[in-house]
């Protein structure tokens, strides 16, 4: 039995007075940690209990950690949500997941509150609070009990197999928004698995030699909080370590390049676009160590010199972070370097072959979707392979990249 929140306790009780969340407001370990007890009390108060579903829609990232940190603690299942989701998507969440509470930064909020039959709050953020509670009453009243003395929410333990988050993909993404029936996807990831990221993202970060800090890491990042990628080897890897995180609510080339130059951070993340935006700019890219994310199947690839000499990181919500792609992998158009523990193969398909990657961070599944996870799940030589929809090729013992011209070639013969 286990909850990964119990790693970011960990952490609290080591450095409690050491800033954890960098942000408009920051946030030291302590506070986040008693803001999680307040999160928690509040979803007891309401009679939200272990196993129930938690949907958390809010583009702030202070709010999201809290809620989703909080939800883990009560024993509950985080359902996050990309801030492009619009009601209609929303609604379908609540409807599908079954949702007892919502976390939102959305105006107005009646028509989530009546579509919903589970749904027993609303909790707003920085929005109208007419139709539900504010996160900040919640944060003020969730862990007091009726002596006005704080109630001490305990971390509830979960199997290790149980669900620690339902994580909606990113619609707009041309991976996932071009599905014909537009519905929402979510991938479903079990507590092991939030452990074995944030274990692996920690694991990502370069060698300090020489910090007033000392080994505590610092990481930024331009993707958003609801990407897996994100929240998994990003946001839960720093804290779990006792580094500090700096999340970007906004993250415009000018306020990356801002944040980049001012801040002490010893690691960024950044998708392609963002990279390519910070290199037009008179940001020396050389001088920090930016890393770019590769997040999606489409996005894999890239063009010769488009990174300048910043590594690739290639992982998708179902698979978490699996490869780093070198410049000259970009090159040559191989695959790139297997993280630790990460294994890659090549799945033979009738409409062309495809990589498959094996590993400790993979989905559990597609939620509420089991013809789409038998269809990109295999279990072969006794492990578990998730088809990723890359198209590859093996030649001379490496994974390559394969084009359409490849593609074609492959199908044709079969």
């Amino acid at each position: 039995m286990s909850n990964f929140v119990k790693e970011l306790q960990s952490a609290a009780m080591e450095m409690p007075g050491e800033t954890a969340v960098e942000c408009e407001e920051p946030m030291t370990f302590s506070q986040l940690w008693s803001a999680t007890d307040s999160f928690a009390g509040g979803l007891q108060d309401r009679e939200i209990t272990t196993g129930d579903r938690v949907a958390v829609h809010t583009s702030d990232p202070r709010s999201f950690l809290i809620a989703v940190y909080g939800t883990l603690r009560a024993g509950c299942v985080p359902v996050t949500l990309p801030a492009c989701y619009e009601n209609r998507a929303v609604r379908r969440v609540l409807s599908e997941t079954e949702a007892k509470a919502l976390v939102t930064d959305s105006s107005p909020i009646m028509s989530l509150l009546t579509s919903s039959e589970a749904l027993r709050v609303a909790v707003t953020v920085d929005t109208d609070t007419r139709m539900g509670v504010s996160l900040s009453s919640l944060l003020e009243d969730g862990s007091m009990n009726g002596s006005n003395s704080r109630t001490g929410i305990d971390v509830v333990r979960r199997p290790d197999d149980a669900p620690g988050s339902i994580a909606y993909i990113d619609r707009d993404d041309a991976a996932y928004g071009g599905r014909a029936d537009k519905e929402p996807l979510a991938v479903v990831h079990t507590h092991a698995t939030l452990a074995a990221a944030a274990t692996a993202g920690a694991s990502l970060r370069r060698e300090v030699t020489d910090s007033a800090d000392g080994d505590r890491e610092s990481h930024c990042s331009g993707l958003p909080l609801s990407n897996p990628i994100e929240f998994m080897y990003g946001a839960n890897a720093t804290l779990a370590d006792g580094g500090r995180y700096h999340p970007i609510a906004e993250p415009d080339s000018e306020t990356i390049r801002s944040l980049i130059v001012t801040a002490d951070i010893d690691r960024t993340f950044l998708t392609p676009e963002q990279y390519r935006d910070l290199r037009a700019s008179d940001l020396s890219t050389e001088e920090y160590d930016l890393t770019v994310v590769e997040s999606t199947p489409t996005a894999i690839g890239g063009q010769s010199g488009d990174t300048g000499d910043a590594d690739r990181l290639f992982g998708l919500p179902e698979t978490g972070l699996t490869h780093r792609r070198t410049p000259d992998d970009i090159e040559s158009g191989t695959i790139g370097t297997p993280l630790s523990d990460v294994r890659a193969r090549v799945l033979e398909r009738a409409d062309g072959d495809e990589l498959a990657v094996a590993g400790p961070a993979l989905m559990d599944g597609y939620f509420e979707r089991p013809a789409l996870t038998d269809e990109a799940t295999e279990t072969l030589d006794e492990a578990h392979w998730i088809a990723t929809g890359v198209p590859v090729q093996s030649r001379n013992d490496e994974i390559v990249l394969a084009t359409e011209s490849d593609a074609a070639r492959a199908a044709s013969t079969r």
